[in-house]
């Protein structure tokens, strides 16, 4: 049996047929000497199952869970933690590529983080590269990863961050992304796991939840991840918005406690990153612009 940690890569799928195999193929090659792979299909109606199924059959050491019908992106993620043996959980993308030494990085950067700082509550993360299916030579951008560098968040300003602002000052602020992150099973336990209610945002509530109660969240300041960007229903229309509401609703008492009444600059801030994101320059000003107001006279 193997002196180093067992790491659980846990991957949800739906409907990547065409992409599984090339993420499964990224989890296999990781260098770290002692891992398993948990992969969990979301009901998937194309041919992923027969594709994780030929893998599992050739390696010992995935082990393959399905779900009946579809339950969602959060309930695939409970699963995942649910059935891992390690300590330490990584999440690997369904149609993305982790380079081989992210387990060993992210390994050596929270473990020794949480010496430092005597914790067992962080989330580490990497930055990513974001390709087009259609170009997997060429990055269209680059996404850096919050606490990168020192000095890296914890506690409530980083539900602030999450919630209603762009950060306080003096912290390393960045991207979050289920995709790259790696965190110990318990802590996500510990919450209760990722809400199911949430198509999206999920990450976000459980990493709100984790900071009231003082977790850090840092990063592999490394490119370990090759994100695709691939469409799918819960992108498409006003559902990314829709969701960036439900989460606001859910943490509303948070943002309006203390005598700050902030979630209405919550629901500003969430409609101008949305708008934004879609090239409406002129609803995205507004909302920025209202937010600001908000916050500013705070």
């Amino acid at each position: 049996m193997s002196d180093v940690e067992l790491i659980t890569i846990g991957m949800t799928c739906f409907n990547a047929e065409g992409l599984i195999g090339r993420a499964i193929d990224s989890a296999l090659n990781q260098i770290w000497d002692n891992f398993e792979i948990v992969i969990v299909d979301d009901g998937s109606s194309d041919g992923s199952v027969e594709v994780i199924q030929e893998y599992a059959s050739q390696h010992e050491h995935i082990r393959f869970i399905q779900h009946d019908v579809n339950k969602g992106f959060p309930a695939a993620l409970n699963t995942v933690f649910e059935n891992a043996r390690g300590k330490y959980v990584a999440l690997f993308d369904d149609d993305d590529i982790s380079m081989a030494d992210r387990l060993s990085k992210q390994y050596e950067r929270i473990t020794s983080y949480e010496r430092m700082y005597d914790t067992e509550m962080v989330f580490c993360y990497t930055n990513r590269e974001v390709y087009a299916l259609e170009d997997q030579a060429n990055p269209l951008y680059k996404l850096e990863a919050i606490g990168r560098q020192d000095v890296a968040p914890s506690g409530e300003v980083v539900a602030d961050f999450l919630l209603w602002h762009t950060g306080k000052r003096g912290f390393c602020w960045g991207m979050f992304g289920s995709c790259t992150l790696m965190v110990r099973a318990e802590t996500i336990k510990k919450f209760g796991g990722f809400d199911e209610n949430f198509k999206r945002c999920a990450e976000w509530d459980v990493a709100a939840r984790a900071a009231y109660l003082g977790a850090h969240f840092i990063a592999v300041d490394n490119v370990l991840v090759h994100q695709f960007k691939t469409p799918s229903a819960d992108k498409a229309n006003m559902i990314p918005l829709i969701y960036a509401l439900q989460l606001r609703r859910k943490h509303k008492a948070y943002m309006n406690g203390k005598g700050r009444g902030l979630h209405l600059a919550s629901i500003f801030l969430a409609s101008a990153r949305f708008y934004g994101a879609k090239n409406n320059k002129i609803a995205a000003r507004i909302f920025r612009g209202l937010h600001f107001i908000l916050v500013c006279g705070r």
